[in-house]
């Protein structure tokens, strides 16, 4: 019964999205099926007032009883930094995963506190959770989210079920001539990408955004809410003191036993995969380090099917998309050496979104 179970979800992820019935059928009196409630337009951002007396924002798909995700973006981005992975909502759902995320100093509705540290967020991420009921969760963290994972990490191990680290940074291996630069300084550079969020966010034109109708289009979104939102005037100081952030020394995970998952490019210039292989290398637990050749930065939202599956508990599988069928492979596939007509991942990727 349970091998039954596990492939009508599987046949479920490879089956095409499909529309929910109407609420009410179409009459030839009344023609038209009249929606009984409104779409979703975006999760929305709550606050509330930490202990230390800092306002608080965050966001949360709110599915309660789902497996619960804590979500870590990238560097300068804002707690609806999700919104960038909605592309994929519809397998969210069926795997039932929930998204919280919470926002960093300086950055969207968040204001700018220079005293603020790693320390900080793990309180205020503890703070949210348990406004939440959230027990135990799945840890993601993309890009720049990394450092902060890692103190994540060394907070609370026990209560992590599983970490996902997508072309996420190492503290161990920060640039040292950043960390040698003054912050004034160094905030001033970044001024004129601040203030241009397509700038900031700007991705090769043959990767995620050839398959993601908007994505480019969201991305500059984000940026603008990020920089913008709370009237920052694309004040620079919260991102550079993010990048400052990195040049402590890098947290202690090696308490965490859940299973640890790496998703690396190799032709990733911002952060190969030795970051990686750094935070592979201190953990206890089960290591999967997925490495995907000729792939660049955007692996962490070309392969979110593949981490979503992963935090589902089917970590032990590969998804591709075998001539426009979708299912799970066992093992981990090298990407090289994949069957013609074979993609990894859901078949969007390989008929272009």
């Amino acid at each position: 019964m349970k091998r039954l179970a596990t492939l009508a979800a599987l046949a479920a992820l490879a089956s095409p999205v499909l529309a929910k019935p109407p609420a009410a059928k179409a009459t030839a009196a009344n023609p038209i099926a009249f929606p009984d409630r409104f779409d979703s337009i975006g999760t929305p951002v709550q606050s509330l007032v930490s202990k230390e007396g800092r306002k608080v924002h965050f966001t949360d798909t709110g599915e309660k009883g789902w497996r619960p995700i804590l979500f870590i973006g990238g560097v300068g981005t804002s707690g609806r930094a999700p919104e960038l992975v909605a592309f994929l909502d519809t397998m969210r759902k069926r795997l039932k995963l929930r998204i919280v995320a919470v926002e960093r100093n300086g950055l969207g509705d968040t204001a700018f506190d220079p005293k603020w540290t790693f320390a900080d967020y793990n309180s205020e991420v503890a703070q949210v959770l348990g406004q939440l009921g959230i027990g135990n969760f799945s840890l993601v963290a993309i890009s720049g989210g990394g450092a902060y994972a890692g103190h994540i990490v060394q907070a609370m191990p026990t209560r992590i079920s599983s970490w996902h680290m997508l072309a996420a940074v190492s503290s161990a291996q920060a640039n040292v001539e950043r960390c040698q630069q003054d912050e004034a300084t160094f905030a001033a550079q970044l001024g004129p990408q601040i203030a241009a969020p397509r700038v900031w966010w700007e991705m090769p034109k043959d990767g995620v955004s050839a398959h993601v109708r908007g994505f480019t289009d969201r991305t500059a979104d984000e940026g603008a809410r990020a920089f913008f939102m709370a009237g920052q005037n694309g004040d620079p100081r919260g991102v550079a003191r993010e990048y400052k952030r990195f040049c402590a020394p890098p947290a202690d995970v090696s308490a965490l036993s859940a299973p640890a998952f790496f998703y690396y490019g190799e032709a990733d210039p911002a952060v190969p995969p030795s970051h990686g292989q750094y935070w592979a290398s201190k953990v206890k637990g089960a290591v999967t380090f997925r490495s995907y050749p000729g792939e660049g930065h955007d692996v962490q939202y070309r392969h979110w099917d593949q981490v979503m599956l992963d935090v589902a508990g089917y970590g032990a599988s590969t998804l591709v998309c075998d001539s426009g069928r979708a299912h799970l492979v066992k093992g981990q596939l090298d990407p090289n050496r994949l069957a013609k007509g074979r993609t990894l991942g859901v078949c969007a990727w390989q008929n272009g979104g």
